[in-house]
C-alpha cells in the first residue's frame, strides 16, 4: 500500500530523468558508516553506489572480464576526475577502457549502472611519476552521463571558496584489481579524520613531503589503500548540507599506518586547471534561500490573481524516488541473503 502511494506521487510529478541539472554534492553518506578501513571495511548498501559521484575506472572492459584500475568522480556529464598515476603502466588502447557509474559491485552491472567508453585522457602537464606530484588526470567520456538516483556529479571548491571546518569527511573504494562478472566485490566506505597540512608535514608524520597542492586525511587503521587511487575525499558543508570533494586519492606510506595518513591532490588547488582543460561549466551547490519576510498588512482591497504557468511538483520527488529505489534494492538484498 505504501509503495502504491509512492508510485502515485511519482506519477503526479512526472518524469525528470537524464539531465544533471545545476546541482551537485547531493549524495550524503548513510548514517551507519563507522570507523572501519575502506579495504575490508564497511560495505555500501544497495542504492548508495553514486555517493560523491563515484566512478570505477576500468583500463580493460570486455565482459565478462574487466580490470578495475582506479576510482574517479563525475565532475560534469562528460568528464571524470581521477589520478594521473593510475595510467603509469597502462599500455592497452583507450578503446578498451571504460568508466562505470552508479554501481556498488564491481562484477554486477545492473539497470542502475551506466558504462561509458572513454574518448580522451588528459594528464597534468607537471605530473611527476617518480615523486607522484601533480597527480591529477581527466577522462572525457564518449557520450554524456545521465544523472539519476544512482548517478550524480560532485561539487568542486573554487580557489575563492571558503571551506568550513572539515570534520565529517569520507573516502570510498573497491581496492581490488581483477573483476569477473560473477564477482561480489562490494564498494567499501569509511569516515576519516581530516589532518591539517602543518600536522601532516611535521617531522614525526610525513616530514616535509606534503605541498600546497595536497590535503591529508586518515589515521591508523582507517584510510585508503591500493585500488582506491583516484577516488574522492569528500567533506560535508554543515552550513548547507551538501558535500565538497576536497581531494583525489593519490598516495600513502603503507595502508592506514600510524601517523601516515593518505595524501590527496587538492581539488581546490587544481580547480582552474580542471576548468581550463575541460571547458565545462562545473556545477555549484544549491543553497536554499532564506524565507522572504512576510508582506506588510494593508487595507487595500483583495484582487483576483489570474492563473499563472503550472508550478513545479510540490512533492519531494527526488526523496521519494530515492526511498522507493533504496527499499526495492534492500528487499532484493535481504531476499538473496535469506534464500
Amino acid at each position: 500500500m505504501i509503495l502504491l502511494c509512492i508510485l502515485i506521487l511519482l506519477a503526479l510529478c512526472g518524469p525528470a530523468q537524464g539531465a544533471c541539472g545545476k546541482t551537485c554534492g547531493l549524495r550524503p553518506m548513510p548514517p551507519m558508516v563507522g570507523s572501519s578501513r575502506v579495504v575490508g571495511g564497511t560495505s555500501v548498501m544497495p542504492g548508495y553506489g553514486a555517493w560523491a559521484g563515484l566512478a570505477s575506472v576500468r583500463t580493460y572492459f570486455e565482459p565478462p572480464l574487466s580490470m578495475h584500475n582506479c576510482g574517479g568522480t563525475l565532475i560534469s556529464p562528460k568528464w571524470v576526475l581521477t589520478a594521473a598515476h593510475c595510467f603509469d603502466n597502462v599500455t592497452n588502447p583507450i578503446k578498451e577502457w571504460a568508466v562505470v557509474l552508479g554501481g556498488t559491485s564491481l562484477g554486477q552491472i545492473g539497470p542502475e549502472v551506466e558504462v561509458h567508453r572513454i574518448k580522451r585522457l588528459i594528464i597534468h602537464e607537471k605530473y611527476n611519476a617518480a615523486y607522484i606530484l601533480h597527480d591529477v588526470a581527466l577522462l572525457e567520456l564518449v557520450r554524456p552521463a545521465k544523472c539519476s538516483f544512482t548517478i550524480q556529479t560532485v561539487c568542486l571548491p573554487s580557489p575563492s571558496t571558503k571551506l568550513p571546518e572539515l570534520t565529517d569527511c569520507y573516502v570510498a573504494g573497491w581496492g581490488d584489481r581483477i573483476v569477473k562478472s560473477a564477482g561480489n566485490d562490494i564498494l567499501q566506505q569509511a569516515k576519516v579524520p581530516y589532518v591539517d597540512r602543518k600536522t601532516c608535514n611535521s617531522s614525526d608524520w610525513l616530514d616535509g613531503i606534503v605541498y600546497d597542492f595536497h590535503v591529508c586525511a586518515g589515521r591508523a587503521g582507517l584510510s585508503t589503500c591500493q585500488g582506491d587511487s583516484g577516488g574522492p575525499l569528500v567533506c560535508q558543508d554543515k552550513r548547507r548540507g551538501f558535500y565538497w570533494q576536497v581531494g583525489v586519492t593519490s598516495w600513502g606510506i603503507g595502508c592506514a599506518r600510524y601517523k601516515r595518513p593518505t595524501v590527496f591532490s587538492s581539488t581546490q588547488y587544481y580547480y582552474n586547471w580542471i576548468r581550463y582543460k575541460t571547458g565545462a561549466s562545473l556545477n555549484i551547490p544549491v543553497v536554499t534561500p532564506a524565507p522572504a519576510p512576510a508582506p506588510a498588512i494593508t487595507s487595500a482591497p483583495l484582487q483576483t490573481v489570474p492563473p499563472g504557468p503550472t508550478q513545479p511538483c510540490p512533492f519531494p520527488r527526488e526523496k521519494l524516488l530515492q526511498f522507493f529505489n533504496l527499499l526495492k534494492d534492500i528487499l532484493r538484498y535481504l531476499k538473496e541473503k535469506i534464500f
